[in-house]
């Protein structure tokens, strides 16, 4: 917990059925560890600059569309909690998300910011259609945090989401900071990290709390779909970005060569 006291008592944390969900997940964080969603091929591609300028302002502005409607699935997230102490949890998540007490801090604010830095507005983003994968993660989470089971909806939002972010967004920010350098406002980028395991750790917590062995599967299925989403994104993006957006090296060497008589 970043800016809260954690609401369970020892007793709780303890208990013989709070263990045993805490295992079965450090069981399936196991077991998907090698998930392609993890160092993805099109991540490494975006860390090593393979994509032109314009390729990265399209990721940028695509990845505005998995950022921006995330606080209004945690507050429907919230909304579903059985309890008190399990909205409490959320609450820490939401609090941060939100800037604390700070508009101009809110995550999808500050990601605005990043944009305008790099010339694109929040209008220009607005008119951005996303791709269809993105479509799909957005309209599966929501029916998930809307419709299904308290835990079902943990597991997409929280765990099957965060467990993504300490490994995938360093790519992002190395391919970010080689396209732009320090033209461009890094307060969204700087804002993950540490943080981000705090709130991995924090979604395995209020899951322990809610759910039970008869769940289980349906919470792997879950979580795995959630990752294979994810994994369709990079692997959509990276099918654009390869089409339409290959970086041009200009190669001295052999351009010299060509000019060298027989």
């Amino acid at each position: 917990m970043e800016n809260i006291q954690l609401p369970y008592s020892s007793d709780e944390l303890k208990s013989a059925s709070f263990q045993r969900n805490h295992q079965f997940l450090l069981d399936l964080e196991k077991r998907v560890e090698n998930h392609p969603v993890f160092d993805h091929p099109f991540l490494v591609k975006f860390a090593n600059s393979e994509y032109s300028e314009e390729g990265v302002l399209f990721v940028l502005k695509q990845f505005g569309k998995i950022v921006m409607p995330f606080t209004a699935a945690i507050c429907k997230l919230m909304g579903s909690a059985p309890d008190i102490k399990s909205r409490f949890m959320l609450m820490d998540n939401l609090y941060e998300e939100m800037g604390h007490n700070s508009l101009n801090n809110c995550h999808p604010v500050l990601y605005l910011k990043m944009l305008d830095s790099i010339g694109i507005s929040q209008r220009g983003l607005e008119k951005t259609e996303a791709i269809s994968s993105i479509r799909l993660l957005n309209n599966t989470i929501f029916d998930a945090v809307s419709n299904k089971s308290f835990a079902i909806g943990c597991s997409w939002l929280g765990f099957g989401g965060e467990l993504t972010i300490p490994n995938n967004f360093p790519y992002l920010i190395q391919g970010i900071k080689n396209c732009f350098g320090s033209d461009i406002d890094m307060g969204f980028w700087n804002r993950h990290g540490a943080r981000d395991q705090d709130h991995s750790d924090d979604a395995t917590t209020v899951l322990c709390m809610n759910t039970n062995e008869s769940e289980y599967k349906a919470l792997e299925n879950a979580v795995m779909d959630s990752l294979n989403l994810r994994s369709m994104i990079w692997s959509e993006l990276e099918k654009i970005c390869d089409e339409k957006y290959q970086a041009v090296f200009f190669n001295v060497t052999d351009k010299i060569a060509d000019k060298i008589p027989a």
